[in-house]
């Protein structure tokens, strides 16, 4: 597919904020790990070939003029390449170093310089997300890149469509963005991502039987670090007819951090398996997060078991993390009043206990029979 030299886009890249970079060996990921993405992409790339490649362009980041050397048997989807390993190195970690983000952006910067199409498709669109900050130049050019991709039925143009108008609101435009997209291509990761966006707008509509269809094709192209939403939609749709599979899924979920899988969880295991001390433990990684019903399934969880002091101290921290935001009093409020009885009672309990944990530590010295705070104790 023929590219189109000098995009002329801008991107928000991180080079130019951070004055001081670190040498390349202290920050570039090991071979090991490089070498296992680069099979995974199925590359004909090498680590030994790309190691100085990716030095050089970094090294040049800062120097506006120095022109990376490459290889010069290097084409635009092989810089295209590096980009993608650095974002999977992103996507693996978990975390962002600033001075690699900033390396992939200048990768595929140089990618769309060389005429990579796709390289072009998402800086043009990087473009359009934040228009309004944007040279009016910048925006009407990238606006006609992409419109010329599209009369190309380049794929991932025609994804990132989709994706845009999606985050508009516009669900029926995007379904149709989507469904030209897998025309084209349909057993690729990004048809993957884009199975698992169909699959939502299908669950918004409440058309439940496409959005089974659509997650279980997402999950069935993409690793679970792109497509976590599809395990966790799929949760929601077993939950009533197959509560055990669907707590795979949750936790499948929760394993990349997906903060609305704590809650789901925590009350699933209190509700439906009647566990409590699993429904604890969820409960207090969603309270890490300061996630607002994970403190509710918590306290209800402690009132069920007859602890107050845990009891107490929840309710504490919820009253200061909501209190201390006006839009929140709301929901402090209505909860406090669906318990009223059980907070009223709870003072009670609580100095009854403390009373009689006070007589055995005087008469019978079990001070160290008290239970060990874990790391998640509030």
């Amino acid at each position: 597919m023929q590219g189109f030299k000098n995009p002329r886009l801008i991107i928000r890249q991180l080079s130019s904020t951070i004055p001081k970079r670190p040498l390349f060996d202290q920050v570039f990921p090991q071979k090991k790990l490089i070498n296992k993405i680069l099979f995974e992409l199925d590359s004909k790339l090498n680590y030994g070939t790309l190691l100085p490649a990716y030095e050089s362009v970094y090294d040049g980041m800062n120097k506006l003029d120095r022109e990376p050397r490459l290889p010069t048997s290097f084409v635009a989807s092989d810089v295209m390449v590096m980009k993608k390993v650095l974002e999977k190195v992103r996507r693996k970690s978990k975390s962002i170093n600033v001075h690699l983000l900033a390396l992939e952006n200048a990768l595929l910067e140089k990618a769309a310089e060389m005429g990579d199409n796709d390289g072009i498709a998402l800086l043009a669109f990087e473009v359009l997300k934040d228009a309004s900050k944007q040279p009016v130049s910048d925006v009407e050019h990238a606006k006609k890149l992409i419109k010329e991709l599209k009369n190309l039925n380049h794929p991932l143009t025609l994804k990132l469509t989709g994706d845009l108008v999606f985050k508009l609101g516009d669900y029926n435009g995007a379904e149709n963005w989507y469904k030209r997209f897998l025309k084209l291509e349909d057993e690729t990761y990004l048809a993957g991502e884009v199975y698992q966006q169909l699959g939502v707008i299908y669950f918004k509509k409440a058309a439940l039987q496409d959005a089974e269809n659509s997650f279980l094709k997402s999950v069935k192209f993409c690793p679970l670090e792109r497509v976590v939403h599809s395990y966790y939609y799929l949760a929601q749709i077993y939950l009533n007819s197959d509560p055990i599979k669907a707590r795979f899924l949750m936790e499948s979920a929760a394993t990349e951090g997906f903060v609305q899988s704590f809650r789901a969880l925590g009350f699933l295991e209190k509700d439906y398996f009647q566990n409590n001390r699993k429904a604890l433990e969820w409960f207090r990684l969603g309270m890490e997060l300061l996630e607002v019903d994970c403190f509710i399934g918590y306290f209800d969880c402690c009132i069920q078991q007859k602890d107050w002091q845990k009891a107490s101290k929840c309710l504490k921290s919820l009253e200061e993390i909501l209190g201390n935001h006006p839009n929140a009093r709301a929901t402090l409020a209505q909860f406090k009043e669906k318990r009223k009885a059980t907070i009223n009672s709870l003072e009670s309990e609580r100095h009854l206990g403390e009373s009689s944990i006070e007589s055995a530590k005087s008469g019978d010295n079990l001070s160290q029979e008290n239970e060990t705070r874990s790391r998640w104790d509030l």
